[in-house]
């Protein structure tokens, strides 16, 4: 059986639309969403970014379980400006494997149809690696991490397009490389990793990923995140039991998985679970 394959297409007007449902009988398990915008807002404009999020969460909530593997890529033309894609980076945070395909194809309805088709083949043995790293090795792997909490360069690093134009061997050796620099943070007294601001991340027991299996949080984004790390699904119900090395209890400002800020001082917790997608629990 093969895996479910969202391909999320940004910008599409009504022609390319039509053109990339096509690859639903071309590609077994692909799902494709390709919402058509109106003139002005083809490409990656606001507006079509804010329709491929919501059409993509549309979509994900269809699903019968969020429990099994799948994968999540984005598509969209080379913007003309840095800030587009960095727009794109920030709506979906971090949760798609983003792919631009050349301008030169722009307007071209079966090129364009084509090059994805041939692109995804290549694209997935790269899905592999990081599904390897991200669900497989999820306690021992930075990929995972929830990229607001856990403050370190590591995190920093994995906020950028840090894949980019990688094949499958650097890939692999860049993954590699950003799990042996996790592993120098693990501190072995407490059983979990040290991040800058002496917080333990403790990588949850496969029978601890009780409770929400995908949290949802208050936004698409958070949505899309809570199901998928760089196009890969993320194991059900992991987290982190996130306690402070220095002190009994969390003293600390954490940002929820809507970008709010919750301060713990007051609360007086020894821990709580905090999600890749930076969900909290428990919620205040």
């Amino acid at each position: 059986m093969s895996l479910e394959h969202y391909i999320v297409f940004i910008g599409a007007n009504a022609a390319l639309s039509t053109e990339l449902g096509s690859i639903r009988a071309r590609i077994e398990g692909a799902r494709v969403v390709a919402p058509a915008v109106k003139k002005k807002q083809v490409g990656a404009t606001q507006p079509a970014i804010l329709l491929a999020m919501n059409s993509l969460v549309e979509e994900l909530a269809k699903a019968e379980s969020h429990s099994e593997p799948a994968r999540l890529s984005l598509w969209l033309y080379e913007p003309e400006k840095a800030d587009q894609f960095r727009e794109v980076w920030s709506a979906f945070g971090h949760s798609a494997w983003v792919e631009m395909v050349p301008r030169s194809l722009a307007n071209k309805m079966r090129p364009t149809r084509e090059y994805v088709e041939n692109r995804i083949n290549a694209v997935r043995p790269l899905l592999h690696e990081v599904s390897t790293a991200a669900y497989a090795n999820r306690k021992t792997s930075p990929l995972p991490l929830p990229l607001r909490n856990f403050s370190s360069s590591i995190t920093n690093e994995l906020k950028t397009y840090w894949y980019n134009d990688l094949d499958v061997g650097k890939l692999s050796k860049q993954i590699k490389s950003l799990r042996m620099r996790f592993r120098q943070t693990r501190d072995r007294t407490l059983g979990g990793y040290e991040d800058d601001k002496a917080l333990i991340f403790k990588p949850a027991k496969d029978n601890e990923c009780h409770g929400i299996a995908h949290p949802i949080g208050t936004s698409g984004k958070a949505f899309a995140c809570g199901r998928f790390r760089y196009g890969v699904a993320l194991f059900p119900g992991f987290h982190y039991d996130v306690t402070a090395a220095k002190s009994p209890t969390l003293k600390v400002d954490l940002k929820t998985s809507s970008g709010s800020v919750r301060s713990l001082k007051g609360e007086k917790r020894s821990y709580i679970n905090i999600f890749p997608n930076d969900h909290l629990l428990p919620e205040k």
